[in-house]
């Protein structure tokens, strides 16, 4: 009689054991979606195998405890000094946030854009969803190729290598990311978001350095905003922006711009359109804002320098495709001033690189990059 219960029974008793393992398995490894059935794998990538004086695991605590475990899958990837890479899952037990390592590799160099593609494809074959967001962590010198100048960082910077922005962005996979979040300095110029286009809808990112500890303390109060159906990018970005103008850590000093990268191209052709490279009028450097503290400027106001060498009949429509694509911006009045730092008078929200004599060899490397040959060839 017993032997006959288990034959007849065996094919649901099967059944619900496949069903069990299943959804044990599913639910240790994958978290579970809102009520919408909606879910966005976020991937940081904290590369500070360097000298970034922000204590990693101080970071990653505050990632781990911002997240309510909705949504979709946290994943990050850190290589530091004194231990191997790993790719590693925040998961929920019992109601408490906590994190696993689920891939370690072999030392390796994280500023190379394979490693930086192999770590972006692994995260997204274990991890998918109906979209993606990436934070990267790092030094940077937004669009400035790698050692050359006195304090070289490039996009990502591990130990004595950088990546450059155009071999950053090749690395990146088309078609996943709605949203990429530079905690790296130098991000929002024109340069870096013509070169990711193609790679993601939005970009938060400073026209001028982050100063430490960076944007630790928002993770733990606003990373549930990035996983919501629509990212709320905008309240994220403000909420960076309350953080560096009131703490006192941050000396009062930052900038941040959200950008939307779909109007890039109508930009680049409105400007192509009304200059001619040919005879771009002289510009003074020290006449416009500038981002960055070396006494040689870099990093210009977008909206400054391109108001000076565009008609005046052409600026009313400029404005107006600048604002599609920065949709939000911000700035303290100042920028460290005690440590030879600048007055903010003007702020569009992105930054542009101009050719100076002084600089040939950055003249010919700017010429590389995606924007130039959009606006200027």
């Amino acid at each position: 009689m017993r032997s006959d219960f288990i034959q007849i029974y065996k094919p649901f008793l099967a059944l619900l054991i496949t069903l069990f393992l299943f959804g044990a398995c599913d639910s240790e490894f994958k978290q579970e979606p809102d009520q919408n059935g909606y879910k966005r794998t976020l991937i940081v990538y904290i590369g500070r195998d360097n000298n970034l004086s922000d204590p990693g695991e101080d970071k990653i605590s505050s990632i781990v405890k911002g997240w309510n475990g909705q949504n979709g899958n946290l994943i990050i990837y850190q290589d530091s000094t004194g231990g191997n890479p790993g790719l590693m899952e925040v998961y929920r037990e019992n109601g408490t946030n906590k994190i696993k390592t689920i891939q370690e590799y072999q030392e390796q160099n994280s500023a190379s854009p394979l490693v930086f593609n192999k770590i972006l494809t692994d995260a997204l074959n274990l991890y998918p969803a109906d979209s993606y967001g990436l934070i990267v962590f790092s030094h940077a010198t937004g669009w400035l190729p790698k050692s050359t100048i006195n304090s070289p960082r490039s996009i990502i910077k591990d130990q004595d290598d950088e990546m450059d922005l155009v071999d950053f962005a090749a690395a990146i996979p088309s078609g996943y990311f709605n949203f990429i979040v530079f905690e790296a300095c130098f991000t929002a110029g024109i340069e870096v978001a013509y070169e990711l286009r193609n790679k993601t809808d939005y970009i938060i990112g400073s026209s001028a350095e982050i100063i430490s500890p960076g944007y630790k303390e928002i993770y733990a109060s606003s990373l549930n905003y990035l996983f919501k159906k629509e990212a709320l990018l905008k309240p994220f970005a403000n909420d960076i922006f309350h953080l560096i103008s009131t703490n006192d850590t941050y000396y009062k000093s930052g900038t941040i711009s959200l950008i939307e990268t779909t109007g890039l191209n109508d930009l680049a052709n409105y400007i192509k359109i009304n200059i001619d490279e040919n005879k771009i009028p002289e510009v003074l450097v020290s006449d416009v804002q500038r981002f960055n503290r070396s006494r040689s400027g870099l990093f210009f106001d977008f909206e400054d320098y391109f108001s000076r060498i565009l008609t005046s009949s052409s600026l009313s429509l400029f404005k107006n495709l600048l604002d599609d694509c920065v949709i939000y911006k911000n700035a303290t009045p100042s920028f460290l001033l005690n440590w030879n730092g600048f007055e903010i008078e003007k702020h569009s929200g992105l930054t542009t690189y101009i050719p100076q004599q002084s600089f040939p060899y950055l003249n010919e490397e700017y010429k590389k990059l995606a924007w130039y040959k959009a606006v200027f060839e």
